[in-house]
């Protein structure tokens, strides 16, 4: 943020990030540097309609995050070019014309569908370029995170603050991180930096909320999946000691050790799986009338899967024990029934 009303403005602006740019980039670590009107996995920001004038009602997306940036953002971010060629000029055509708009992917598909989308022309200006989609803003609207509309152009004004982002190789982050607010302050002493944050800890930041509630959700499957073990071990070990006469006449007319132990790994593998189907299909059934209520995503076809290959894990060394205990069952023991 810049504390001083002429930085905030153009061309007083434009000189301080200019400057800025170029002492950052002399960080030993540092890969690329770029300035934004706002930050990737953000809570909201800086956004507006995008859409082909021609075909305004059929393509208009609301709520697309409008980023006036660098030319080297996609440097920083490694966004792959799918199509076009990125801009290079960071004025505007002419000084008056819009500056060429790169899209990512998603968004390209919401509004031209299947046409190329290089050379049209949206109401923002023409599009340059097609890159892979990144996080954009998260909203409480159905606006996908992959919709983003980037414009390579000066920033005029920054009453609300912009942000410099980094890439820096992998040994050299804390030290970037640590060296960064004095460079920035001998640039020019009339800023102030409100926070220097890996995007790793923007996401964290962001999610906070839902990272807490699902270390506590974690929490209690995990204790739910210990209740089941102590259920489990506790039903096969009493089923032992009950059936101990019945285990010794099987043994008594051949049964090997081998039966014995399988047989009962065998029905506590089908009380498990028949409940394991039942509380999956019932999840699968919640989670579509959900999907009609909120926005949710489906469950991947692989959690069902992993849910009863974890159940049936825990059973297994549950009840192994008490497995093992039913095979050292003496045939003798069938003649206390006599």
């Amino acid at each position: 943020v810049c504390s001083s009303d002429l930085l905030r403005q153009y061309p007083a602006l434009g000189d301080l990030l200019v400057r800025q740019l170029e002492a950052v980039r002399a960080i030993p670590g540092v890969v690329a540097v770029a300035y934004a009107n706002q930050s990737p996995l953000h809570e909201g920001g800086s956004n507006g309609n995008i859409h082909d004038p021609d075909r305004e009602e059929l393509s208009k997306v609301n709520g697309v995050p409008l980023y006036n940036v660098s030319a080297d953002f996609f440097t920083v971010l490694q966004l792959p070019v799918l199509a076009g060629e990125l801009p290079q000029s960071e004025i505007a055509i002419d000084g008056i014309a819009p500056s060429p708009v790169v899209m990512t992917k998603s968004l390209a598909d919401k509004v031209f569908g299947s046409e190329p989308a290089i050379g049209r022309q949206l109401n923002r200006g023409p599009v340059a370029a097609v890159v892979a989609d990144f996080y954009g803003q998260r909203k409480r609207n159905e606006v996908e995170i992959n919709f983003n509309s980037v414009q390579v152009a000066p920033l005029w004004n920054v009453d609300w603050g912009y942000v410099l982002l980094i890439r820096t190789t992998a040994d050299n982050v804390e030290a970037v991180r640590q060296a960064l607010p004095q460079v920035l302050q001998r640039v020019d002493s009339n800023i102030e930096i409100l926070s220097v944050r890996t995007l790793q800890e923007q996401l964290q930041r962001l999610y906070s909320n839902e990272f807490g509630l699902a270390s506590l959700l974690s929490l209690l499957s995990v204790l739910m999946l210990l209740v089941s073990m102590i259920s489990s071990y506790s039903n096969a070990y009493f089923h032992t000691l009950k059936h101990q006469q019945e285990i010794g006449i099987k043994r008594a007319l051949g049964a090997g050790k081998q039966r014995i132990f399988t047989e009962l790994l065998s029905e506590n593998w089908l009380s498990t799986g028949l409940g394991a189907i039942a509380g999956v299909g019932c999840a699968v059934v919640l989670n579509q009338l959900l999907s009609q209520v909120i926005s949710i995503p489906p469950l991947s076809w692989w959690l069902p899967l992993a849910t009863c290959a974890i159940l049936l894990l825990c059973v297994t060394v549950a009840t192994w024990y008490p497995a093992a205990i039913a095979t050292r069952i003496s045939p003798a023991t069938a003649t206390k029934a006599l």
